[in-house]
């Protein structure tokens, strides 16, 4: 049973394969489309803070760094605060705060006193504008904030790291189209054979008619030049 459920899926596929090769091509065409000529381009800029101790003492205890790592997460909750974000908002009339908002990726890695500001933008230069102006706002705001924390730069967003797009993601859209093909494709088939009421094999015909097959005529060749007409016929009883 199940070598003919294999043999029967190829059969499908060779059936179909014009149709299941042209959804594909088409899934793939619009989705190029769509990626390289539709979506908008997104660059990225990132700096990075760094959060120590306000003294300035050399001997920093694990403890006092244990302290750092927690604050991140205070200072990362800061950098998306509304007020900080409607005063970013006012140097770029063209964004609201909720737009820089949605825009602004504020990350870091577990252990670490550094805070990673990611800030996407369709112009390159403007996502470094922003991402910059964030970061000195920042740390003008958090040192009247928290007294017993320093927070400095520790890397700023430039232009020359931020010229080529971070999305959308091409290779990613792509394969989507291609499924999508594939699947509308699947759809088409299993609607074609579920509607399809011909009897096309031999055990299908016993099974529906419960009739036990007598014999069968194979395909009439056509003559060629000089050549005879066969008939096979094979009887079963």
């Amino acid at each position: 049973m199940e070598t003919f459920d294999i043999k029967y899926l190829f059969q499908i596929i060779k059936k179909y394969k014009l149709l299941i090769f042209s959804s594909a091509f088409i899934g793939t065409l619009i989705a190029t489309f769509v990626t390289f000529f539709y979506l908008t381009s997104i660059y990225s800029a990132s700096t990075q803070i760094l959060v120590t101790q306000a003294n300035d003492s050399k001997n920093v205890q694990s403890s006092e760094v244990q302290a750092n790592i927690q604050m991140v997460n205070t200072y990362s909750i800061i950098l998306k605060s509304k007020d900080l974000m409607k005063e970013i908002a006012k140097d770029y009339p063209k964004y609201t705060a909720n737009e820089i908002s949605k825009n602004l990726i504020v990350t870091s890695d577990s252990n670490s006193q550094v805070i990673n500001v990611t800030v996407k933008n369709q112009y390159p230069r403007v996502a470094v504008a922003i991402a910059n102006d964030i970061t000195d706002k920042f740390i003008k705001e958090s040192k009247d904030l928290i007294k017993t924390n320093e927070v400095s730069v520790l890397s700023r967003a430039y232009i020359e790291d931020s010229e080529h797009p971070s999305g959308p993601n091409h290779q990613i859209h792509l394969m989507i189209g291609l499924l999508a093909g594939l699947f509308l494709a699947f759809i088409i088939i299993v609607l074609k054979e579920m509607f399809d009421t011909t009897l096309k094999t031999e055990e299908s015909i016993e099974k529906i008619l419960q009739l036990p097959i007598l014999g069968t005529i194979n395909h009439i060749n056509k003559p060629g030049k000089g050549g005879k007409r066969h008939e096979k016929n094979k009887n079963q009883g």
